[in-house]
């Protein structure tokens, strides 16, 4: 400790939290859907965590959805395209909803989340 108070030992860098910002009535109503939707799949559960809802297959968390707040964007919706690792922070995706008309698309990035969350064994072949 130096005679300012401070530690001159290196600190372990901190991760930056995700910019939470309000959401729009539009987008309540848009993100209920999608989970009335993700609560019919199998093996699927929520949780509130921050604002948000958090979908997860078993034990895995695959989708974030707007419910008190939204992640950086009023419009977006978070889903995971990767289980496990260290860096977990890079294996998050957004998807701007703008409007209704989205739906499908969102519910098409949040089936493929939900198909990795079952790990590796389920991942669809590739060709």
């Amino acid at each position: 400790m130096t005679q300012s108070g401070h530690d001159p030992r290196p600190q372990p860098e901190r991760r930056k939290r995700p910019k939470l910002t309000p959401l729009s009535g539009e987008m309540k109503r848009i993100s209920a859907l999608l989970e009335e939707e993700l609560l019919e799949w199998p093996d699927v559960t929520a949780r509130a965590m921050f604002g948000l809802r958090a979908f997860y297959r078993g034990a895995v968390i695959f989708a974030m959805l707007p419910q008190k707040r939204a992640l950086e964007s009023p419009n977006a919706i978070a889903y995971k395209l990767a289980a496990g690792g260290r860096k977990q922070g890079k294996n998050w995706r957004l998807f701007e909803l703008e409007d209704e008309r989205d739906i499908r698309k969102a519910l098409a990035l949040l089936e493929r989340a939900y198909t990795r969350a079952a790990g590796p064994h389920s991942y669809p072949a590739s060709g």
